[in-house]
């Protein structure tokens, strides 16, 4: 008995192996990267760079960074959808992978607000 408590707490003590994680990178029209990482069947994390991102007063403020944990479901078509970000910074994402999930492509638009209240957003962006 006593090794079987042994060996029951050993395992309970071993941490689970670890979800292995993969990255696609995709260019947008405007030569910026998306970055989608995802674990298993699903988008975990996008990372997008945008060149412009035009506010209604002050004009073009890009580069414009965002960076979002996500938890987008992939459908049996490679087909994705993110919605993600607070509302000063919101991305809106819908792509598509390959059947070898090596491969994205979609469009993508952020919109938002900066401190002083003013609307911004950005071109609808394909990427590839």
């Amino acid at each position: 008995m006593l090794a079987s408590a042994s060996a029951l707490a050993f395992a309970l003590a071993t941490p689970a192996p670890a979800v292995a994680e993969r990255r696609v990178v995709a260019r947008t029209d405007e030569g910026r990267r998306v970055v989608l990482t995802l674990r298993r069947r699903t988008v975990v994390r996008v990372r997008v760079e945008l060149r412009r991102y035009r506010c209604d007063v002050f004009g073009d403020i890009g580069p414009l960074h965002v960076d979002e944990r996500v938890r987008a479901r992939i459908g049996a078509d490679g087909r994705f959808r993110i919605a993600a970000g607070e509302p000063a910074q919101r991305l809106a994402l819908h792509g598509r992978l390959d059947r070898g999930r090596r491969h994205a492509g979609g469009r993508l638009k952020v919109r938002g607000t900066i401190a002083t209240g003013q609307r911004c957003a950005s071109a609808l962006v394909r990427f590839r």
